[in-house]
């Protein structure tokens, strides 16, 4: 990867005038919080690569605190002058700005070393190297007996480079990098067009990764799906939910509900089930904030807060809920270190608005994928929903992409047209079984394959 334009010395310099040029202006809480984020990426549609690029985004996000007031503003601009004019900006905000209960900077604190969050050997991978992968990836759907294409697929190969500083004392850093990849593929033979099928990594090290076996993998996922079938009827509520689509709608309710922010605005069913079942026995959900194998690990949250390995939900109980400062100092508790600036992602543009886990995982369970299967008499499991889930009370209504019926024990017909509907807490209690496999979700959930009972499935009119 190329060298950024700012060496992090110079940047921690211009975040320490920051803080200094807001208690000039008569400030006295100030926060800077900047990252430095490259990227290379490959797109592919098709059969081949349409197009690389590589994007490096620096930036300045500067957050003043007065009388529980916040005001925020941004810069791109790596100079005294603009991080000045940036100041002034979000203390104009203090202005037009309400209160926030809560509001406050993150007090000094000593981070954990993260070992693995950073990969020099991935870092020397060049944008050469990354369309090889790619080129790879796709030598499989020329190799395709039939016609097999893909579509909003890409590598990305990105490092970020993050670091906060407060007028209370905090100082921190991190680095990390990973190699992301998320590819679709859908195949046709004649006027046969076959469901779509995707597939993602998320690795340390490109030798974690065999391209070439990956994209054929994938192609002989799709060609199995190109008989298709219109789902006539079914007599049976069984669904299995491969880990794409434990990722939606499952977690994604998870996440909101046990987020203080909704639990105290009375958004989310779990507010006062602190120390209740609310799964099997079997269902445990981590935040495995310190496994730097992990693209989304960091020593601190957004605010500056460290973070730390949390048991969420433990043999069906859950145990806590996840604050960031503000909401910690509404429930006279201590922040998580959950903070975020974006959905998953963190951001000089934004001041910390979000709360989620770091490193999600559910925990698997004793049987393997395929003896959960066997003994299904009849039901489906599919790869990916979409539709919409309702976070407050759990309801999920939407199609079930890349479907396939199970008959007597064995996965048989591709199916189309098939949607599904139910509750994410009632799925919580009726799951069957967790299988002894898992994967990595977007390099951000790890899950095992979950089989539950009372889903409605149906066809698509």
């Amino acid at each position: 990867m190329s060298e950024s334009n700012i060496n992090r010395d110079e940047a921690y310099y211009l975040a320490q005038h920051a803080i200094e040029y807001a208690e000039k202006k008569g400030v006295r809480d100030a926060e800077v919080f900047f990252s430095d984020n490259k990227k290379l990426e490959v797109t592919c549609s098709g059969k081949e690569i349409v197009n690389e690029k590589e994007v490096q985004e620096l930036g300045f996000g500067i957050r003043v605190l007065q009388d529980s007031v916040e005001g925020f503003s941004y810069t791109n601009k790596a100079d005294k002058k603009a991080i000045e004019q940036t100041v002034e900006q979000a203390i104009v905000m203090l202005k037009v700005k309400p209160k926030k209960e809560g509001i406050a900077l993150a007090p000094p604190s000593s981070y954990s070393t993260i070992e693995g969050l950073f990969s020099k050997r991935l870092s020397s991978f060049t944008v050469e190297e990354l369309i090889d992968g790619a080129k790879q990836i796709l030598l499989p759907f020329e190799e395709a007996p039939i016609s097999v294409r893909t579509d909003l697929s890409r590598i990305i190969l990105s490092e970020e480079y993050v670091g906060i500083v407060n007028s209370l004392g905090v100082e921190g850093n991190y680095i990390r990098n990973s190699l992301d990849s998320s590819f679709l593929a859908i195949a046709r033979e004649g006027e046969k067009v076959g469901s779509f099928v995707l597939d993602s990594f998320s690795v340390k090290d490109q030798k974690e990764v065999d391209f070439y076996k990956f994209g054929k993998e994938l192609v002989e996922r799709a060609i199995r799906n190109v008989n298709v079938e219109k789902l006539k009827s079914i007599d049976s509520d069984i669904v299995v939910f491969k880990p794409d689509a434990v990722l939606s709608p499952l977690f994604i309710v998870m996440a909101m509900a046990i987020s203080a922010e909704r639990t105290q605005h009375n958004q989310s069913l779990w507010k006062d089930s602190i120390g209740e079942k609310v799964a099997i026995d079997d269902f445990s959900f981590i935040d495995n904030s310190l496994d730097g194998k992990s693209s989304t690990a960091r020593p601190f949250d957004d605010e500056g807060t460290p973070v730390k390995e949390l048991e969420i939900i433990k043999e069906g109980v859950l145990m806590t809920h996840l604050f960031d400062i503000k909401t910690a100092n509404k429930a006279n508790t201590q922040s998580t270190g959950n903070s975020y600036r974006g959905f998953i992602n963190s951001s000089f543009m934004n001041p910390p608005n979000n709360i989620f886990p770091n490193v999600p995982v559910i925990k698997p369970g004793d049987i393997k994928y395929d003896e959960m299967i066997e003994d299904i008499k009849e039901g489906i499991i599919f790869e990916y929903f979409a539709g919409s889930q309702r976070s407050e009370n759990g309801i999920f209504s939407g199609v079930a992409k890349g479907a396939q019926l199970i008959k007597n024990g064995e996965i048989t017909t591709p199916l189309t047209n098939v949607t599904i509907a139910g509750n994410v807490f009632d799925v919580l209690k009726n799951i069957l079984s967790l299988s002894k496999e898992t994967k990595k979700v977007s390099g951000y959930l790890e899950t095992p394959y979950i089989k539950t009972k009372g889903i409605n499935i149906s066809s698509q009119n």
